[in-house]
């Protein structure tokens, strides 16, 4: 956890200083998309974040976020000791914040960018079994991502943004993807 911790701070802290050598602009984003989450039957769901980032030149980024990775579900069965068979319901609803540090190639009205980014995660789990009961738990931690994405300018203040975000070892059990588009605004 103190190693996790670090490492965010080492990222933000150089991210930080190339912002600051420069003149600096801000940008906000709304995106709403489609999340596939790696191990359940029921898996694409709809995903949403909002972004703040600046933008410390016209090759670097830094955002911050808030993403919620929608509530996929599944159902299975489960066996007991005794090899009596109960049907079973879970879901996962994961949401959480995190920064990404942002590479931009601009590409005269288009700009295509990377990133990569660490977040704090939170995943809700429920889980019901027929004739058994129910149950829940939460699962807190930092899980990397990795996107890659294109902008469009639209006008001087907004840019339409496409993007492929992986999250990865979400509850330290399955990846998520989460493909979206977003408005972005800029100033």
């Amino acid at each position: 956890m103190l190693k996790k911790t670090l490492l965010a701070a080492l990222v933000f802290g150089v991210a930080t200083t190339a912002v600051q050598a420069n003149e600096v602009s801000g940008y906000a984003t709304y995106s709403l998309g489609q999340t596939d989450s790696k191990g359940f039957n029921t898996k694409k769901k709809v995903g949403h974040k909002v972004v703040v980032g600046l933008q410390a030149n016209e090759f670097v980024g830094l955002e911050a976020q808030y993403t919620d990775l929608g509530k996929p579900k599944d159902k299975g069965f489960v066996v007991d000791n005794v090899n009596n068979v109960y049907s079973a319901k879970g879901t996962a609803q994961t949401r959480g914040i995190g920064g990404n540090l942002v590479g931009t190639l601009p590409l005269n009205d288009f700009k295509l960018f990377a990133k990569v980014g660490y977040h704090r995660m939170e995943t809700k789990i429920k889980l019901k079994v027929d004739g058994l009961g129910s149950g829940s738990g939460k699962e807190r931690e930092w899980v990397p991502s990795f996107g890659v994405g294109g902008a469009y300018i639209l006008t001087s203040e907004l840019d339409l943004v496409a993007e492929y975000e992986r999250y990865k070892d979400v509850a330290d059990a399955y990846n998520v993807d989460f493909a979206s588009v977003g408005i972005r605004y800029k100033f």
